[in-house]
């Protein structure tokens, strides 16, 4: 028999038969299945996310799995060696992600490049994918639709899912079979939303990160997993994405593939650049998309500048001890009031969990306290000062730990992976600074891109050094700049055009290469 009996029972009861062959380890299975079993490492048995409660016919407990409860297990390491059952807690089903969908462009005229029918934009973020659904007679938009990556089941950044793609058999097959069979959901319910069908669709613009695009196309990301970062293809004009038909879009169906600058300054921040009319800018402006792959882009003296930073997956919750995406149960928000810390929970209810706003606004409150000091060190209770107190906690190993409830805490560890992913950013900033001959002072307005720019307080941000403090106050949120933009180069031809023309201004700086920015990362360590 090559062939075994998963038994999956989930939170509530109810039980659900799997048939997956012997061989296969739990997370495949789960995944494959619907079920969302996150592995922000890309499933290398090092984050312990997908740990679940499981028996039966499985592999020996690997080294990563010594340590873990009796009768737990990594998804990502047990294989099935014949019938099991695994155990779900309620939070191994994709439901209450916050998906941030709107955002701000500048005017194009309406003048779709397709002639009539139904057009849609795309954004495929390394979190989120979001579906914005137009009407080519009109200009009107019909519907919007988006929900979580559901390749965020196979690594939380861009690094894991590239390793994922090269290591995990049919790795880069199953990743594009994710988000082609996704998409292929996402407009068919977008066009039901406005009583069409997916079929009518005839234009389609799609903005990602250059990683996201290749895997979307798929092609093959493995050769941006080493210098000097070289990708496959560039996409925009003359790429060919001839594989509409298998997304429910009609037969003849023209899609854009917004063009990427480099490996790492994708398309995502080229459309949200149009979005934000960095290609109009009089004065200095800065776009800034947090994410685990840091883009940003300076336009002053008439000339754009950009680089990409890997901030890795701390502001989205990975590797964080009790980190978690931006779903129900996360506390997203955290504040100091009379002394006294006040927080939020994403759907209200008890935290299960911190996702990346949180984090910044506790750490800032963590420094507002006393509790951190300026080199990054979580102060054990002996050396905290008293206001601290009550919020730290010494643990089994010995290491202080930031408690905010009783099982949701910050340790000293995540304190490091912020601050590492923090002075990335910065150093990154620093270093765009530095090529246009500026300081932050000459900066006018910082826009800040994407669903985590847009939930993060823009003094918090600054307080913890994200970027220099003294551009809080000229912070602007443009939302989903990258869809935004998708969506003005599919409702506007001369949009379409100003992307090329856009991303052929864009001067890409290398910062693995650039010793100015080694230097910025150090000093941008210090709180």
């Amino acid at each position: 028999m090559t062939e075994a009996v998963i038994t999956i029972i989930e939170a509530d009861g109810s039980r659900t038969a799997l048939h997956a062959p012997k061989g296969k380890t739990l997370h495949a299975v789960l995944t494959e299945a619907g079920y969302a079993v996150e592995a922000p490492c890309g499933g290398n048995g090092t984050c312990g996310k997908c740990e679940v409660a499981a028996e039966g016919a499985l592999s020996a407990a690997t080294p990563e799995e010594q340590g873990l409860p009796s009768g737990k297990r990594l998804a990502c390491r047990a294989r099935v060696e014949g019938d099991c059952t695994v155990r779900l807690d309620e939070g191994k089903r994709s439901a209450g992600y916050a998906v941030l969908t709107e955002g701000a462009a500048a005017a194009f005229p309406f003048r779709p490049w397709a002639a009539g029918g139904l057009g849609a934009a795309v954004d495929i973020g390394t979190t989120t994918v979001v579906v914005y659904l137009y009407d080519l007679d009109t200009g009107a938009r019909l519907a919007v639709r988006g929900a979580a990556n559901r390749q965020r089941s196979c690594g939380a950044d861009v690094i894991s899912r590239i390793s994922y793609s090269m290591t995990e058999p049919d790795g880069l097959l199953r990743l594009t079979g994710f988000i082609r069979s996704q998409l292929r959901d996402l407009f068919a319910a977008a066009a039901a939303d406005a009583g069409r069908s997916a079929a009518e669709i005839r234009a389609v613009t799609v903005a990602g990160n250059t990683v996201m695009a290749h895997l979307f196309t798929g092609l093959s990301p493995a050769r941006l997993s080493k210098l000097p970062f070289t990708p496959e293809s560039l996409f925009g004009e003359g790429f060919a994405a001839d594989f509409g038909a298998e997304l429910g879009l009609a037969e003849d169906a023209e899609m854009l593939i917004v063009p990427a600058v480099s490996g790492y300054v994708g398309g995502d921040i080229v459309a949200a650049a149009l979005a934000a009319g960095l290609d109009r800018a009089g004065a200095p402006v800065l776009l800034l998309d947090i994410g685990t792959n840091g883009e940003m882009a300076l336009a002053a003296g008439g000339r754009i500048f950009c680089c990409a930073t890997a901030a890795g997956p701390a502001f989205e919750g990975a590797g964080i001890a009790c980190g978690m995406g931006g779903t129900d149960g996360a506390l997203a928000r955290a504040a100091l009031q009379n002394g006294a810390l006040a927080c939020e929970v994403i759907g209200g209810g008890k935290a299960r969990g911190i996702c990346g706003s949180g984090l910044i606004d506790l750490l800032a409150a963590m420094l507002d306290l006393g509790a951190v000091d300026e080199t990054g060190r979580l102060l054990p209770p002996d050396e905290a000062p008293e206001a601290a107190l009550p919020y730290i906690r010494e643990q089994e190993d010995g290491e202080a730990a930031f408690y905010v409830a009783e099982d949701v805490f910050v340790s000293g560890r995540d304190v490091r992976q912020l601050q590492l992913a923090k002075a990335a950013i910065a150093g990154g900033i620093a270093t765009l600074l530095d090529e246009a001959g500026l300081g932050a002072e000459a900066v006018t307005t910082l826009y800040l891109a994407g669903g985590f720019g847009n939930k993060i307080d823009p003094v918090n941000a600054g307080k913890i050094g994200l970027y220099p403090a003294e551009l809080a106050a000229r912070a602007v949120s443009v939302g989903n700049g990258a869809g935004a933009g998708a969506a003005a180069a599919l409702c506007s031809a001369s949009a379409r055009a100003a992307l090329t023309r856009l991303r052929d201004r864009m001067e890409y700086i290398e910062l693995s290469a650039d010793p100015r920015f080694m230097d910025h990362y150090v000093e941008q360590m210090m709180f």
